[in-house]
């Protein structure tokens, strides 16, 4: 895969999960979609900070529902909000 170019809505979107971190929202989304490799943050903890710091309708503007599911046996350990984990677990199941 290549780095794709993120227009200025996924952008605004993504920014929202990188308050803390020094990474684009280009780098953010090339590691959860695998092109970018990194030991930290890795793909499941992107994944993760995207799910608790970005509102769901938000998220799938970013990344297709089926491709979440995809990457949700890496993300689902870091996280802590077990409502959130419960929404995964449920969507997931029914998209399968």
């Amino acid at each position: 895969m290549e780095e794709k170019h993120l227009d200025d809505e996924k952008r605004k979107i993504i920014s929202q999960a990188l308050w803390d971190m020094n990474i684009s929202p280009e780098e953010f989304i090339g590691i959860i979609e695998g092109y970018i490799v990194r030991k930290w943050p890795d793909r499941g903890f992107c994944v993760a900070r995207l799910l608790e710091s970005v509102n769901w309708f938000d998220v799938t503007k970013v990344i297709q529902p089926r491709d979440i599911c995809g990457l949700w046996g890496e993300a689902d350990k870091y996280v802590r909000n077990r409502s959130i984990k419960a929404g995964m677990d449920f969507a997931c199941r029914i998209l399968r």
